[in-house]
This record gives C-alpha cells, sequence and structure tokens, in this order.
C-alpha cells in the first residue's frame, strides 16, 4: 500500500503541500504534470512557478500559483461544477469535492449565512481549486492510497483578515480541526484554512505501524521567519511494510456510537445528512425505519466514528437536522486488517477494498470489493453490465495478489 505521512512541523498550506510532494522528485507527478492539469481545469487562469529556497537554512521547493486575467468571483456550487469537469478519476474527484465542501460547510457556519451564499473571492477561488484539486490529482499520478499526519503546527499571535484582527489559529482552520490535535507557538499563521482542509479531507491523524520510507520532499510558505520552528511541511512518500498487514490481526479498538431519531425530515434531507456525516469522518452511517409517539413514523439515525470525530459529527447533525439533541455510547469493535489495491482495465482504475482475515492465506470470494463508484463511471463509458466489470476487476486483483 503507497502511503504518504505528512509532518505540518512549520505550518501548511496549499500550495506547500504541492511543493513538498513536487519535491519528491518523482516522475509520476512533475511541475509540468501539474500545469497541465490546472489548464485543463482552469484554462488561462493561473500559472505556476517552481523555485528553490531555504527558511532557516533548510532547503525546500516553493509553488507560486500566479492568477492570470480577472477571474470570476465564484461560490461552492461554481467551484464544484469546475472540479466536476477536471480530468480527474471519479474517485479523485470525490475526494476534491468533499474537501471544498467541507470548507464551504465551515465558512457558512462562522458567518451564520447559508453555504449557497458562500463566496471565494476571484483569486481565492483560483488558488482553492489549484490546491484542493491539485492535490487529488497528485495523490493519483503518484498511486497513494492513505495519507497519515501529524499534529500541524498552527502558529499563535493574531492574523489580520478582512474582517479585523484575528487569534490564530483562524476561525475556518480552527473549526475544521474540530476532534483533531494540534501545536501552537509562535509565527503568526501558519496553518491556513486550505491546508486543514487537506487534512482532514484527504488524510487521518497518524497511528503509528511499520513504514518503510522510499522519498521525502519539503514544501516551504512564503515567509521566512525568523521565530517559530522552519516554515516548512515534510511529506515521506513510502509504503507500509509487510509486517503492518500481511499478518492479519484484527484491530480491537474503543469507537463512539451517535444515535437520535427524526420524524419531522423529508427522505431528500435525511440522504443529505448522511452524506454529510461520512464527509466529517463517520467510520459508518444509516438509518432505521422506527414508529414514534402519536403514531407518527420516523428516521432513526446512528452513526459510528472515533473519539477525535466526534465534535465535527455532532456539529454535522445539528446543522443537517432539526434534532433537538443527539446521544452518544462508548462501545469497541474488532476490525479486520485491509488495504487497497488499484487495478488497470481498459484505462480505467477501479479500486479494489481487501479485507485480510486472520491466518487467511487463501482468498475467500468476500475479501475483494471492487468500488462501486469506480465500476460505475466504468459502466457509463463502456456500456457493459456492472457485475460484469466487478467480476473482471476481482480477477485482475486476484491476478495482481497472487
Amino acid at each position: 500500500m503507497t502511503q504518504l505521512q505528512v509532518d505540518p512541523f512549520g505550518g501548511l498550506a496549499g500550495d506547500m503541500f504541492l511543493a513538498a510532494l513536487l519535491d519528491l522528485r518523482r516522475p509520476e507527478f512533475t511541475l509540468a504534470d501539474l500545469q497541465s492539469f490546472v489548464d485543463a481545469t482552469l484554462p488561462g487562469e493561473a500559472t505556476l512557478t517552481l523555485t528553490d529556497v531555504t527558511r532557516r537554512g533548510l532547503g525546500g521547493k516553493h509553488l507560486d500559483v500566479n492568477v492570470t486575467g480577472a477571474p470570476p468571483m465564484r461560490h461552492p456550487a461554481d467551484l464544484a461544477r469546475v472540479v466536476a469537469a477536471s480530468p480527474l478519476s471519479p474517485s479523485s474527484r470525490e475526494r476534491a469535492l468533499d474537501a471544498i465542501e467541507r470548507l464551504a460547510l465551515v465558512e457558512a457556519h462562522i458567518h451564520r449565512i447559508p453555504r449557497e451564499r458562500v463566496h471565494f473571492h476571484e483569486i481565492g477561488a483560483v488558488d482553492t481549486v489549484v490546491d484542493l484539486a491539485g492535490a487529488a490529482f497528485a495523490l493519483e499520478r503518484l498511486g497513494i492510497t492513505r495519507v497519515q499526519h501529524a499534529p500541524p503546527f498552527v502558529g499563535g499571535g493574531t492574523v489580520l483578515t478582512q474582517h479585523g484582527e484575528l487569534p490564530v489559529p483562524a476561525p475556518a482552520t480552527a473549526e475544521l480541526l474540530l476532534g483533531r490535535r494540534w501545536l501552537s507557538g509562535e509565527g503568526g499563521e501558519r496553518l491556513t484554512p486550505t491546508g486543514a482542509a487537506l487534512l482532514v479531507a484527504f488524510g487521518e491523524p497518524a497511528r503509528g505501524g511499520a513504514f518503510q520510507p522510499l522519498a521525502t520532499g519539503y514544501g516551504a510558505g512564503t515567509r521566512d521567519l525568523p521565530e517559530g520552528p522552519p516554515n516548512l511541511v515534510r511529506v515521506v512518500l513510502g509504503s507500509a511494510a509487510p509486517s503492518d498487514t500481511s499478518d492479519g490481526a484484527p484491530l480491537d479498538e474503543p469507537i463512539d456510537e451517535l444515535a437520535f431519531q427524526l420524524d419531522d425530515a423529508t427522505g431528500e434531507e435525511v440522504a443529505f445528512l448522511l452524506e454529510g456525516l461520512l464527509a466529517a469522518g463517520a467510520l459508518d452511517a444509516w438509518t432505521l425505519a422506527l414508529g414514534m409517539k402519536k403514531g407518527r413514523p420516523g428516521v432513526g439515525v446512528v452513526a459510528l466514528a472515533r473519539p477525535e470525530q466526534r465534535a465535527a459529527l455532532q456539529r454535522v447533525a445539528f446543522e443537517r437536522s432539526p434534532t433537538l439533541g443527539v446521544r452518544w455510547r462508548r462501545t469497541e469493535r474488532v476490525a479486520l486488517a485491509r488495504e487497497e489495491l488499484v487495478v488497470e482495465l481498459e484505462g480505467h482504475a477501479v479500486r479494489i477494498k481487501r479485507r485480510i482475515r486472520p491466518g487467511g492465506d487463501s482468498l475467500s470470494p468476500w475479501d475483494l470489493s471492487p468500488e462501486y463508484e469506480d465500476l460505475a463511471a466504468w459502466a457509463r463509458a463502456s456500456g457493459l453490465p456492472l457485475p460484469e466489470l466487478a467480476a473482471r476487476s476481482v480477477r485482475a486483483a486476484r491476478a495482481l495478489l497472487e
């Protein structure tokens, strides 16, 4: 499994993340690749420049996103349309859209306005697309299936914004990091809202385990600050060592269960609620049909989450439903080890989830599960039945493993 470890020891912004990935110096992802992607996604709106710099004596790459012309002001729906039309694979497109949606929801919550009224000013909209969609493109090109990150350094003091002088981390950054640890100190704002969105949408807190590094890269922020750690982020490309997945030892971990009932929400509203819970980090979420007081039909909503995601899920429950309260229950789960494979068939990439059973030397029919979204995209493009494409994908994954 190709994995990326992100260490935002000096902070993180979207351009720093892309610069660090380019500093890996992998032929699969170059500045020319990224510029071609930007040209296809935002024609004529941005040019990229990559330079070698030092921050407090340590070297890294700095990426300049030079906005050209006068791009239009864009709302979340506009950014979603831009990303939907980009040359990303279906799975990468969903990751980029998830990151943009998180930013939009946070801005709506902070300013107490409907999500649809959130706007990204002209340059910020271009930067947001380049940073978030570009990150999804980079991870796709590098074949990265898992991103883990250390607690980010947010900086300290205050930052000047269009709303005045605000404490660090900025409101949007703090809201995005609900449930995750951060480190603070000197140096002004070090973690931007876009950097925080990248961490929560693309990564998970580092959980340890065996790891084999293959390459390192450093991305630099614009300022070379005299206080605090160097204004750099480090990324390490590698793979989960065999001992991390091959023994099939189940993971026994505590998790939290969120539950509440609704009898005044439409089916569409409940579907939107479940989508938000999963985007906020729920391990799983589902509904149950209920009979409630006074004979009213209702819906029970249940979601599972790790403890650090509790605040984020609770916020979604209150923002996307009319519930007056929620219940939490600490429980435990035993989860089998798993990994994700990617097979290429007829120009289509299909992700395969592999379940690893204790002592399971041979593959059972339930151990390999193709990702529905990838199969559906292939089926729409080819006109072939979904079950046939699923069978082909599983055969290819078996051949790869054997």
